[in-house]
Parts: C-alpha cells; sequence; structure tokens
C-alpha cells in the first residue's frame, strides 16, 4: 500500500525514467520496440528494446538513464530555489526532483543484462569489462536499499547538496 502511494505521489519521475531510458535507447541507436511511460496496471512502466551486442551499449544503457535523471534533479532543484524558498514554485520544482531522482537507479534487469555480459566479455579477455561489476553490485544494492527508502533519500541529498551552498 505505502509503495503505491508512493509511485502515486512520484509519477513524474516514473515517466521521466521511461523517457531517460528511451533517450538513452536512441543515443545508442538501440531499437525500442514499445515504451509504456506510465499506465494503471502492472507494471506501472516499461521499455522493451532490443539487447545491444557491444559491451559498451549495454554498461552505457545502465549508466546513463541515471546520469540523465540525476542532472535533470539538480536542473530542477536549481531552478526551484531561485524562485525562492518560500514559493510555491520551489516545493513544485522540489516535487518534481525528488520525484524524477527517486526513479533514477537502474532496475535488477539491467543489472542482470550487465552481469552477464561482463562475464562473458572477461572469458573473451576483453577486462576493461570488469569496470561491469561493481555497477551490478551498486544496482543491487539500490534494489535492496529501496525498501529502506534509498530512492526518496537520494533525492533528498540532490536536494540539499543544491540548496545548501547557497545557505553559506
Amino acid at each position: 500500500m505505502i509503495g503505491l502511494l508512493v509511485q502515486i505521489i512520484t509519477f513524474p519521475g516514473i515517466i521521466f525514467d521511461q523517457f531517460s531510458n528511451k533517450l538513452a535507447c536512441d543515443l545508442l541507436e538501440v531499437k525500442v520496440h514499445e515504451v509504456k511511460y506510465l499506465q494503471s496496471e502492472a507494471p506501472i512502466s516499461y521499455i522493451i528494446h532490443d539487447i545491444p551486442e557491444s559491451y559498451f551499449k549495454i554498461f552505457s544503457l545502465s549508466i546513463i538513464p541515471f546520469m540523465i535523471s540525476t542532472l535533470t534533479a539538480i536542473l530542477l532543484f536549481t531552478i526551484g530555489y531561485s524562485f525562492g524558498e518560500e514559493s510555491i514554485i520551489f516545493f513544485i520544482f522540489c516535487w518534481l526532483g525528488i520525484s524524477v531522482a527517486a526513479h533514477a537507479f537502474p532496475n535488477k534487469k539491467n543489472g542482470s543484462l550487465l552481469w552477464q555480459k561482463s562475464i562473458s566479455e572477461v572469458k573473451a579477455g576483453n577486462y576493461i569489462a570488469l569496470l561491469g561489476f561493481p555497477l551490478v553490485v551498486i544496482i543491487y544494492l539500490a534494489q535492496i536499499l529501496h525498501y529502506v527508502w534509498l530512492d526518496i533519500i537520494y533525492g533528498f541529498i540532490l536536494l540539499m547538496l543544491v540548496v545548501e551552498p547557497f545557505f553559506k
């Protein structure tokens, strides 16, 4: 029940998550078959795309949407803060920023795909693929910590990083 409430409150972030995934696919020229930005049944949103052969593209599909969402959240906080802390616009932009940040982390599917591809690449002698293993650990850790609200906490941490320097 609480999870559904969080999804309802952070729906802009759910939509933006699929937008950033679609954007990453477009940038990497990965064919997208279907995108649902928001729907009433489970899963609430999703993207279906080809699985690239390239290790670089698989790694990038895990990290680009996270970076886009994080930078967007920071931009939203900065714009909101420019209206002043007492402004309703500040709170709207904070809500949007936290929503986007809360859905920034890659999902288990990305982690699993990156894990499998990293193993096969290392076995084939591509030792750069070792970089994928720490990212997979972070992805799975973030999924576990989701149950203690890491996603929302991440949004508030980004907010404080933007707002705190202005207080000095």
